[in-house]
């Protein structure tokens, strides 16, 4: 009797360790999340904000370290190299899908070292002229293009940026040659534009912020499926005729390859918790960023397909680092 009973009692136990979803509590290691840009900038802003809630949702230690350098290529290589077993993860972004078409010689491979595995948010790009521009909408500046081939030039952060990059897509969307004037950042291109020295920049909706509520900017569209939330009153490329150029800036959080996959999507049940939380929400929108929940295996198709696009267009433009 005592011997049936003991047994039922660790069948019970048995399977109520098996039926319990992993918690945190339960991780043996605090999560270390690698931001591949400086502190302050919008990678590493909404990497802090979501994780704090998620620490404090979950009660499990998280540290955030920034590790820059390279385009992010230095956090990027070093995370996939760490050992699978969910105590390190990396933020990734639109930066990442652009890098096999870039470069040759990465130490990694985009599409299998580093597995996804929670999306935090997206941005649109805004294209950008200065306040006195005669270039009132998005038409006017592309009807220009058209009658001026490669005499309107853009600026962005340097060959290979993703500005640069963003930019040539829009120039194909759109049929135009506008001509690249790079910068060694995103400031020099604004103080450029500002001062007159190029007719645009197209740059993601947090950097052009104080710009546009400065007014030394007109926003002529952005580049997402639909009008912002923040700018309700700012078209989107396509409502001008711009037809393809839907793309936006976005960040998750991937693991290195070998990850146990109910690690991966721990975290990636965490940050949809956090995204649905008030706070988190209103400062997010606040910086024109757009939530969107996905399940780890949409998020890694949204990579991939991402991926893609961008080799497309570096490859189409020719445009290599090495």
């Amino acid at each position: 009797m005592h011997l049936l009973l003991k047994s039922l009692i660790s069948a019970f136990v048995l399977a109520g360790t098996l039926m319990t979803p992993l918690s945190y509590s339960q991780s043996a290691k605090p999560l270390k999340m690698i931001v591949p840009f400086a502190v302050g900038g919008a990678s590493d802003t909404y990497t802090r904000l979501v994780i704090q809630k998620v620490s404090e949702q979950t009660g499990r230690t998280i540290v955030v370290e920034n590790k820059t350098g390279a385009g992010g290529r230095i956090a990027f290589d070093y995370v996939a190299h760490q050992t699978p077993d969910g105590s390190m993860a990396v933020l990734i972004d639109a930066t990442y899908a652009m890098l096999p078409g870039l470069f040759n010689n990465l130490t990694w491979d985009v599409s299998t070292d580093l597995v996804p595995s929670a999306f935090i948010t997206q941005t649109p790009f805004v294209i950008l002229v200065r306040s006195e521009s005669s270039y009132m909408t998005l038409k006017d500046l592309v009807a220009a293009a058209k009658a001026n081939p490669n005499q309107l030039n853009y600026g962005s952060a340097g060959v290979g940026s993703t500005n640069h990059i963003v930019t040539e897509r829009f120039n194909a969307s759109a049929g135009i040659n506008l001509t690249h004037v790079p910068f060694k950042g995103m400031s020099e291109a604004n103080f450029a534009l500002q001062s007159g020295n190029i007719d645009l920049i197209i740059a993601a909706l947090p950097t052009a912020l104080s710009g546009i509520q400065s007014g030394k900017l007109r926003p002529l569209a952005v580049s997402s499926a639909k009008r912002a939330a923040l700018f309700p009153k700012i078209p989107t490329a396509e409502e001008q005729g711009v037809n393809g150029f839907v793309t936006s800036n976005w960040f998750g959080f991937a693991f290195p390859k070998g990850t146990p996959r109910d690690q991966i999507q721990l975290l990636n049940d965490s940050v949809n918790k956090a995204l649905a939380d008030n706070e988190v929400k209103e400062k997010l929108s606040a910086q024109g960023a757009e939530i969107i929940n996905l399940t780890v295996d949409e998020f890694a198709k949204f990579v991939q397909e991402d991926t893609k696009r961008w080799t497309e267009i570096t490859r189409s433009k020719q445009i290599k680092i090495n």
